[in-house]
């Protein structure tokens, strides 16, 4: 546990993407809460660009990100791991979703994602997947 507390301040950088407003307000007010630098994205493309700019404004690399595998009208969250995963095998990714199935941890575990979040999700069940997956032991990882 001590490796995770070690790199949870400011340093850590979380990025949630979700099309859900309430959702992403949320989510960045519970990680911000607890020490995180959180930034938020409405689309996968959003996700896409802010995960391509350089670093400026004093932020720090995006070292986890939320992502909600159904966002209506653009890129959805398998089609935004499956780009990432092309420039980046490392950086860890959350599956979230409502909509989660019978088989969906060994679907999520073989495309690529590190963990899952399932919506709706507590405070804590958010804080502790964020957790695992800054110290490496997200559920698949």
């Amino acid at each position: 546990m001590n490796s995770i507390r070690q790199t949870e301040p400011r340093s850590s950088h979380i990025l949630i993407v979700d099309d859900e407003v309430q959702v992403l307000a949320v989510a960045k007010a519970i990680l911000e809460a607890h020490g995180f630098q959180a930034s938020i994205a409405k689309s996968g493309e959003a996700a896409l660009e802010m995960l391509h700019q350089p670093l400026e404004d004093g932020r720090s690399p995006i070292n986890v990100v939320v992502l909600d595998l159904t966002m209506p009208g653009g890129l959805s969250g398998f089609e935004v791991l499956e780009r990432v995963r092309k420039q980046n095998q490392d950086l860890p990714i959350v599956a979230c979703s409502g909509y989660f199935q019978d088989n969906a941890r060994e679907m999520c575990q073989a495309i690529g994602f590190s963990d899952i979040l399932p919506k709706p999700y507590t405070f804590d069940q958010l804080i502790a997947a964020v957790r695992r997956c800054m110290a490496g032991e997200g559920q698949f990882q």
